[in-house]
């Protein structure tokens, strides 16, 4: 009996060196493929551990680099289950420092994905983070609590959900006036073709960004409605939104007073909004555009929007 459980634990051992192997020919699979994408996947440090429950891949001072931005983490624990290698977890208990066109992006721990790869080769992906601040400027925005699920489909979309429990992007939505419990499920167009370092020539070609339905809370004002993000040829942002609101006139109101609005913008806004709710026999509909470089509110400007080419350049 003794010698058959020592065979097997031997065995065991074997099969968890063959797995160990595959794991770290992934990695090197994965960093390749990166490379070919023009996307510099690098670490100082490998170390291996986990036997006998896991396989743990542990990266030191990773760098993810792209033409247009940086990413620097401590550490990163690549996870594999011995017995199912088409489940992955990625770990890192350290803050993940961010440099994308000259603003600081800094991601807190915990940070938990998951990635799943079924029979039919179908990849399933969900990150939770802790919090996100992204600097611009003088200012520091949160973001608390974001989840996101990705689910690969065969049409050549890639389907997803975003889940904020609460966001301050200063200086409208602060503390005072945040937008909670944003949900947003959608696709993303062609997702095949998307190219990390020339995203906007894939946007202005052949991609865009589907949503198909996002609620929001902002101090108990709900909004609720779908939308549709592109570019054209000459890098310009070509929007449609659709919104249900029958509380729009409160939340004009907090635009208005954190100077967002001009007295006359917010006076002409407020006449429209009402005729749209008298006319409206259920909730309000309201659309918004962003077309020819400004945004628009049921066809009145309200604020310029700048191309890519100046975002790109900033």
């Amino acid at each position: 009996m003794l010698i058959i459980f020592i065979f097997f634990i031997i065995l065991y051992y074997l099969f968890y060196l063959k797995i160990e192997k595959l794991a770290e020919n992934k990695l090197i699979t994965i960093q390749n493929q990166l490379q070919k994408n023009n996307i510099i996947f690098s670490w100082k440090n490998f170390e291996k551990s986990g036997f006998p429950y896991r396989v743990v891949n542990r990266l030191d001072s990773v760098k993810i680099k792209t033409n247009n931005m940086d990413i620097f983490l401590k550490n990163l624990d690549i996870v594999y289950q011995p017995w199912n290698l088409k489940h992955i977890l990625i770990k890192t208990t350290e803050k993940i420092d961010i440099l994308y066109l000259n603003n600081n992006i800094i991601i807190f721990p915990d940070i938990l994905g998951s990635i799943v790869i079924r029979e039919d080769k179908e990849k399933r992906v969900s990150i939770n983070f802790e919090k996100i601040h992204i600097i611009i400027d003088e200012y520091i925005h949160e973001i608390s609590k974001p989840e996101v699920y990705i689910r690969e489909k065969n049409n050549n979309n890639l389907e997803y959900s975003i889940k904020i429990k609460e966001l301050f992007f200063l200086p409208v939505f602060s503390e005072k006036n945040s937008i909670r419990n944003l949900l947003v499920n959608g696709e993303l167009i062609n997702y095949r073709e998307f190219n990390f370092n020339n995203f906007y020539n894939w946007f202005a070609n052949q991609g865009g960004v589907d949503v198909t339905f996002f609620n929001l809370n902002i101090n108990q004002i709900l909004v609720k409605g779908n939308a549709f993000l592109g570019i054209d040829e000459n890098l310009d942002i070509q929007s449609s939104i659709s919104i249900e609101s029958d509380e729009l006139d409160d939340l004009i109101i907090i635009l208005k007073n954190e100077n967002f609005l001009t007295k006359r913008l917010f006076e002409t806004l407020s006449i429209v909004i009402k005729a749209i709710e008298i006319s409206s026999n259920n909730i309000p509909k309201f659309s918004i555009n962003i077309q020819n470089g400004y945004l628009s509110f049921m066809g009145i400007k309200i604020v310029n929007i700048p191309n890519f080419k100046v975002l790109n350049s900033n």
